[in-house]
């Protein structure tokens, strides 16, 4: 056991090791973790002299073609974004860039051959005129400018070039990527669906061959907008199949609020991609725009924030860009800096294994298009339009606070929501219909515990933010105890030091109580028990242990629990785990100077080879999150097989009766 815990150490110490020795180099390809969180998405923030905002991990640089090339010159004026990378130099930030096109390209063009194409639009009073994208000056026009954006970029001094973060790729109205806004006056200039994919699909790849070729220490990641693989298949492949050499995809249109239509098949799509990927690894970037001004947020500010902070995170948003009138609203709001710090602390826990945190918070969300949970034939046909569908659900669950304040809006898309609902809805269309959880899971919730909705009843804008759902004790039907487990993965190469808990619960009866309790060696422990004091207010309870046992071993497979020590019910919103590991950076044990020579060639694009000094009767490799991708017992002629691994770092772990030998990291390429 001594052994094993020695290996899980000396493993995790090298790949964080790794992690943090890689990141100057990957940032340019994947974003580095430690980055993502909250951005500046005005640059209206100097963090080094508004330090209330030194939470905010990056800022965008945002120019339009008009004036970066506001003449019929080869001459480009880039002064802006080398202003604001000196900026996030100075304050340890990362930068996303990106050229807004279309309408806003410069005038020039239009006398020089490029057609003018006009709208119906209103709502866009600076877009007098759109280019015909079509047309064969504009491409060369617009070429040219991404040209010369690209040399630019990739010819800054390696300091200000490290805090490049991304370039977004935009090809019509601003990142929308749709040609036009509003209805063409002239139809001739009409593009096909077909014909705007064709031109999409031109622009990605000169965005490709500027900043994913040549110099391979200058290279420097994108980010695509609509190219989901259900609803842009045909992008979807080509980004896939072309751009190898790392990008992100702008979306997350759901940190914008709560119980939005389709986060469920948003979520299905992309977070394999995005949280603990086993594969194509990519981030993701939104925005926070003015969504927040709407009906929906303003109820209470502080609540539509927080609940849209954990929708984002639970379809793995990386980077979520608010923006200046947001920031503000802080000012006057301070509960907003604790949302984006929150942000910050969970948008980061990408891989369980090297996770420092880790959250299970309540809520239960009424999908109306499961049929499962509620049959057709009791609450009617399951279709997004059926409004008595949504309102009998909610009837059922009236008694736990559910309602529909806006009905008609559960049966729109997100967008139409976000502008134009008014109230809180608790059914709605392939909502999320469990807990927000990272890392953390409560088994069987709705079988241990009951889902509550506007805990303190009508909320308006004093309520708190744990007002709008929670989970509670039902002692009445035996749901006594709530249990809990760790991802399988979290303590895969190291045991918890120490895990602090944050448990936020609803002070509500006086002398009820109610405990957490945890295994250790000597078994089924109590880390706490509160009595309540009846004042009806939220707090949080926070309690340290040390040395648990994380196994999935206990009642259901849990690792620890809330347990109602009295028939009274208690009512919670979430709980917040901070993880200390066992063992250190400093406890990284580097192997013998002659290994390089013992274990040969590295890099590999094949075999492996080892000294027949090694003696080793079995090897096991880990990948760079530190997951088992191979496991070889009795290996034969001093050789190892790595043909079958994709491209990538890699340690290789060779054991003799279960103790270590050496552990390698090797390079697959």
């Amino acid at each position: 056991m001594k052994m094993k815990k020695q290996v899980k150490y000396y493993l995790l110490n090298v790949i964080v090791f790794t992690f943090c020795t890689l990141s100057v180099h990957a940032q340019t390809t994947i974003l580095p973790v430690n980055s993502y969180g909250v951005w500046d998405r005005s640059n209206a923030y100097n963090i080094s002299v508004t330090t209330d905002y030194n939470y905010l991990r990056g800022k965008s640089a945002d120019v339009n073609w008009e004036d970066v090339q506001p003449n019929n010159t080869n001459q480009y004026d880039w002064s802006e974004i080398q202003t604001i990378l000196q900026e996030a130099l100075n304050n340890n930030q990362m930068v996303n860039i990106s050229v807004g096109v279309g309408p806003d390209a410069p005038a020039w063009i239009y006398a020089n051959g490029v057609p003018s194409v006009l709208t119906n639009d209103t709502e866009h009073p600076n877009w007098t005129q759109y280019p015909y994208y079509l047309d064969n000056d504009y491409k060369t026009y617009f070429f040219n400018m991404i040209e010369s954006f690209g040399n630019f970029l990739r010819s800054q001094p390696a300091n200000l070039f490290s805090k490049i973060a991304y370039v977004q790729v935009k090809t019509g109205c601003t990142g929308d990527e749709v040609a036009y806004k509003g209805t063409l006056l002239n139809t001739s200039y009409t593009i096909s669906d077909n014909q705007w994919r064709t031109f999409r699909l031109e622009v990605f790849e000169k965005f490709r061959l500027t900043f994913n070729t040549g110099n391979s220490s200058t290279q420097i990641g994108l980010l695509f907008n609509n190219i989901d693989p259900v609803d842009e298949p045909l992008e979807w492949q080509w980004v896939t199949n072309n751009v190898t050499y790392g990008f992100g995809t702008k979306g997350g249109a759901y940190g914008r609020g709560h119980h939005l239509s389709d986060e469920l098949d948003f979520k299905a799509t992309w977070t394999p991609y995005l949280v603990n990927p086993q594969g194509l690894h990519l981030f993701s970037a939104a925005e926070m725009d003015q969504t927040w001004t709407k009906p929906f947020y303003q109820i209470n500010v502080p609540l539509g924030f927080y609940w849209g902070a954990l929708s984002g995170l639970n379809t793995g948003l990386s980077v979520w860009l608010v923006t200046q009138s947001a920031l503000q609203e802080a000012q006057s709001k301070p509960e907003l800096h604790d949302v984006f710090k929150m942000f910050n602390k969970y948008s980061k826990q990408m891989y369980p294994s090297t996770a420092d945190a880790a959250y299970s918070i309540f809520h239960e969300g009424l999908n109306s298009k499961n049929t499962v949970k509620f049959p057709e034939n009791i609450y009617g046909q399951a279709n997004q339009s059926n409004q008595a569908r949504y309102i009998a659900i909610c009837n059922a669950y009236a008694a736990r606070g559910a309602q529909m304040d806006h009905v008609f809006a559960a049966t729109k898309g997100q967008v139409w929501q976000r502008d134009q609902q008014t109230g809180y809805n608790d059914a709605g269309w392939i909502i999320e219909e469990g807990n927000y959880e990272r890392w953390i899971t409560q088994i069987n919730p709705d079988a241990t515990s009951i889902g509550l909705f506007r805990v303190r009843g009508v909320i308006n804008a004093s309520s708190s933010k744990y007002d709008r759902f929670a989970r509670s004790f039902e002692n009445s039907s035996g749901k006594n105890t709530m249990y809990f487990k760790f991802n399988s993965n979290v303590f895969s190469l190291s045991d918890p030091a120490s895990l602090t808990f944050k448990i936020t619960w609803l002070d509500k009866n006086i002398n009820s109580t109610w405990a957490l309790k945890y295994y250790n060696s000597s078994g089924l422990q109590t880390a706490t028990t509160i009595t309540g004091i009846g004042d009806n207010q939220w707090k949080s309870t926070n309690v340290t242990i040390q040395n648990p046992i994380i196994t999935q071993n206990g009642v259901l497979g849990s690792d620890f629990m809330l347990v109602n020590t009295d028939g009274i019910d208690d009512i919670f919103h979430g709980i917040e785990v901070d993880i200390t590991r066992t063992g250190t950076l400093a406890s990284i044990n580097y192997n013998s100077e002659n290994v390089e020579t013992l274990i040969f060639p590295n890099p590999t694009s094949s075999m492996l080879y080892w000294d027949k000094n090694i003696v080793s009767d079995e090897i096991i490799i880990y990948n760079s999150k530190g997951q088992v991708v191979s496991n070889v017992n009795k290996p034969e002629n001093n050789s190892l097989s790595l043909l079958n691994l994709e491209k990538g770092i890699y340690f290789i772990l060779f054991l003799k009766e279960k103790n270590r030998v050496l552990t390698k990291k090797v390079i697959k390429e």
